[in-house]
């Protein structure tokens, strides 16, 4: 079941029926709420549970999955047109999202975005890399 952190709003009476709202589902305790980078996770659970925490793992919504997605995506997109990674890498990229998230999970947009890489890696077109580029700025944008 997924689990929904929720910060209440600063207007008391928002707050008040909020949390009216909220009474209806099972509360989860909690002490403290941190974004951990998924590099250290596996090292701050660790610790955590041999503190004896108890410790539960928030996926982030969609579209902050998407967002990571594209930032990540970028980043491999110029090491490629400076000559710093393969083609191959967007190939490897993409299966990896394919893999982790799966794309029926991803919006059309973002997905379509997966599979150009892929052909990309197959066929290096520059050209296609710049039009690749300019669509995953432009998701951006509109998801920020």
């Amino acid at each position: 079941m997924p689990l929904v952190v929720v910060s209440f709003p600063k207007e008391r009476w928002r707050k008040v029926n909020v949390s009216k709202f909220l009474k209806k589902f099972k509360s989860v305790p909690a002490s403290k709420i941190v974004e951990v980078p998924e590099e250290e996770l596996d090292r701050v659970v660790e610790i955590l549970r041999r503190n004896k925490c108890e410790v539960q793992i928030v996926e982030p919504v969609k579209d902050d999955i998407e967002i990571k997605i594209l930032k990540d995506l970028l980043k491999k997109i110029e090491a490629v047109r400076l000559g710093i990674a393969e083609p191959k890498e967007l190939e490897k990229f993409a299966v990896e999202v394919i893999e982790k998230f799966s794309l029926k999970n991803l919006s059309d947009e973002v997905a379509e975005i997966i599979h150009d890489c892929i052909d990309f890696s197959e066929n290096p077109i520059i050209s296609e890399l710049n039009e690749m580029e300019k669509r995953v700025k432009e998701l951006l944008k509109k998801l920020l």
